[in-house]
């Protein structure tokens, strides 16, 4: 069985404490549970220094900015960013998700579960093995290869960031396996290492450029 994607993980819900018996027997007290805490205010956590040729690209509605270089394609839809390399042999998915069950979930599990849902492969996504993404954040990668649906073999990648209790980021990386696409996979790894978060904005609200997302 397929197991569903993260994203859809059903956030645990919180068991109230049993009404406690009060001293008397002739008066009860009874008392619910607390409500759940807040999610921490997210505050925009600034980008590393920019390289020389590169630009900064902040996707407003996904709530989190990266820097790319020049000559790479990014362009935002909705939350979700497409990155493609000048050469085009590599491609890089990024969405974030902010959701309780996202959270919830352990980060080498919620990356197990989606390099396990991965689609656009003829046979499915294998999985090679699982390491630790060097970032700033707590990151997760877990790594292997596939046959697109247009006979394209590729190596791909899931990295999954997590800012403490705020947010999830899934950056999906995949590679032409018939060229050699070694300097821009690692051109490509370096973007990943430049996420950064902030609080989102709404759909409509000021600050952006209509899709969400914009260079600059």
């Amino acid at each position: 069985m397929t197991r569903r994607p993260p994203a859809a993980v059903v956030a645990l819900s919180l068991v109230p404490l049993l009404a406690l018996a009060a001293c008397r027997s002739d008066e009860t007290t009874t008392t619910t549970a607390a409500p759940p805490k807040p999610p921490p205010k997210e505050t925009r956590d600034p980008l590393p220094e920019r390289p020389r040729e590169w630009d900064r690209f902040i996707n407003e509605r996904g709530g989190y900015s990266l820097l790319v270089p020049q000559g790479w394609e990014a362009k935002a839809d909705g939350p979700r960013t497409l990155i493609r390399s000048f050469d085009r042999l590599v491609a890089l998915s990024i969405v974030p998700d902010r959701s309780s069950g996202a959270l919830a979930t352990p980060i080498a599990d919620y990356a197990a579960n989606t390099a396990e849902g991965l689609g656009g492969f003829e046979d499915g996504f294998r999985t090679r093995g699982t390491r630790r993404f060097e970032h700033r954040y707590d990151a997760v990668e877990v790594y292997g290869a596939g046959r697109s649906r247009d006979g394209v073999d590729q190596e791909a990648s899931v990295i999954v960031l997590r800012r403490d209790d705020v947010a999830t980021i899934t950056a999906v990386l995949a590679a032409n396996a018939k060229r050699d696409a070694r300097e821009s996979v690692r051109i490509a790894r370096r973007v990943v290492g430049t996420i950064r978060t902030r609080a989102p904005r709404a759909h409509g609200e000021g600050g952006d450029g209509g899709d969400g997302g914009g260079r600059g």
